[in-house]
């Protein structure tokens, strides 16, 4: 008879467990959802924004560099640049990839499938790349002598340059947080 009551007590509560852990899964998909949706229009604002301004980034008007004289007009020259182009075009086109990448999460989501990390990643991975690439472009243009006659206003807009955009990116970072707190609850099952 103890033994009987003993195993159904154990059976009560490895059910107990099992239900938790679905709970548990259950809410963080949740949580995965909410944020999917907000690097979703956060980045598809980003892809807006980035239409909107691409033909004035692609062919920019002469005149609004010829105010600030020779470092303006050597800007000027850096931004007409085929190179330049190709890199506005290719993170407008990677902006776009990522609103795809994170609806298609999304419908996931919404059938209470885990997303693959690949995508969450991926935008980190594009992020960092952008920043060390524009940190070392930066330094290389004439563009950064300009910011460095107006002294610790360029170093202030150097600064939040680099951290106002990490802000953006706390959606992806919260996504794959949860993503594996999924798949340690269900390594544990």
């Amino acid at each position: 008879m103890i033994a009987i009551e003993t195993i159904r007590n154990m059976i009560v509560i490895f059910i107990r467990l099992g239900v938790y852990e679905m709970n548990e899964v259950a809410n963080r998909i949740k949580k995965i959802r909410t944020w999917n949706m907000v690097a979703l229009v956060l980045t598809a604002i980003g892809a807006v924004v980035s239409l909107v301004t691409l033909p004035s980034s692609l062919f920019p008007k002469r005149e609004n560099f010829e105010v600030l004289g020779k470092k303006g007009m050597e800007l000027y020259n850096q931004v007409s640049s085929t190179s330049y182009k190709v890199a506005i075009i290719f993170g407008v086109v990677m902006t776009v990839l990522f609103v795809v990448l994170y609806f298609i999460a999304s419908r996931q989501l919404s059938q209470d499938k885990v997303p693959s990390k690949l995508i969450y990643f991926a935008s980190l991975g594009y992020f960092v790349l952008n920043l060390v690439i524009g940190t070392f472009l930066k330094g290389a243009s004439s563009a950064n002598e300009l910011t460095s006659q107006l002294g610790s206003i360029g170093v202030v807009v150097t600064v939040v340059s680099m951290i106002a955009p990490l802000l953006l990116y706390i959606p992806q970072i919260m996504c794959l947080v949860h993503i594996f707190a999924i798949e340690k609850i269900e390594e544990k099952a």
